[in-house]
């Protein structure tokens, strides 16, 4: 569940799948798109590792996600919960952002997953 909070974490993970299908690939075709998405998740890796250097490109992701679940918890703790306000609504701008920040960070991975196993059922 706090998978999000180690992105290095989820791709050594993914590294580690790819080079085991590469290992156990019967064809060249195979052994190729293991090729593919190695090189691929190392790019990912690389530019991670670049990103932790400083500490500004560091933080943009959850300075911009801060708010939105500041948001959230006002809503559940101090309208819904204790009963003690009522929060305008944020908008269609603000909706919009909300929910891309939700789906970066709920929806992309277990959608990524559902397609990787799709694909390599297809490849069977």
């Amino acid at each position: 569940m706090l998978k999000w909070l180690n992105p290095l974490g989820v791709i050594a993970d993914r590294l580690t799948a790819a080079y085991e299908a590469k290992q156990k690939a019967q064809t060249d075709q195979e052994r190729l798109k293991a090729d593919v998405l190695i090189n691929q998740l190392e790019a990912r890796q690389m530019v991670l590792v670049a990103e932790q250097g400083s500490w500004l490109t560091r933080w943009i992701r959850p300075a911009l996600s801060f708010p939105i679940v500041i948001y959230f918890w006002k809503i559940v703790i101090w309208d819904k919960v204790l009963g003690l306000g009522v929060t305008d609504p944020i908008g269609t701008t603000g909706e919009y952002l909300m929910t891309a920040v939700i789906g970066a960070y709920f929806v992309t991975r277990p959608l990524e997953k559902i397609g990787k196993a799709w694909a390599i059922g297809r490849t069977r």
